[in-house]
């Protein structure tokens, strides 16, 4: 399609076109709507180069859009393809491991958080073992936790 209208209880929420809304979610109802699997999101709030989880991991924020602040209450999205192996990341364990052919859904717990994980490279992790992931800081989002919207 060229164009699609993305409704949420008979409210129109982002009209464009496909790859528009998934690069530029309008909302939380769009970020999680559109995309397989569907954008993770962490509750946390702002600090200077980043966000902290309410487990006080530390995800990397590429620019902060004009506006935030620090202590600011978000969510942040990040999608799965979006996130990759960091030797100095945020410590996950690995809950399930599906080798796909070129590419392997790996579904982790991070705090009490589950989070899935799209990755290119051949993941050797087992169920039960940890390993440090990291957002792709340039294709984050950040959402307003009162009204969902996306900031910036």
């Amino acid at each position: 399609a060229d164009k699609i209208v993305v409704m949420h209880d008979g409210i129109v929420e982002q009209i464009g076109a496909p790859l528009d809304l998934y690069d530029n979610p309008r909302n939380l109802f769009v970020a999680g709507f559109i995309g397989s699997p569907s954008m993770n999101f962490i509750k946390g709030k702002i600090e200077k180069s980043g966000v902290r989880d309410e487990a006080g991991n530390l995800w990397e924020v590429g620019t902060m859009p004009k506006g935030v602040t620090s202590g600011q209450a978000v969510t942040f999205g990040i999608r799965p393809e979006h996130i990759r192996l960091a030797p100095k990341g945020v410590a996950a364990t690995v809950e399930v491991v599906e080798p796909m052919g070129s590419e392997t859904q790996v579904i982790v717990n991070v705090a009490g958080q589950p989070l899935t994980c799209v990755f290119r490279e051949r993941v050797t992790a087992k169920p039960g073992e940890s390993i440090r992931i990291a957002a792709d800081s340039g294709v984050t989002h950040l959402f307003d936790n009162e009204s969902g919207n996306r900031l910036g």
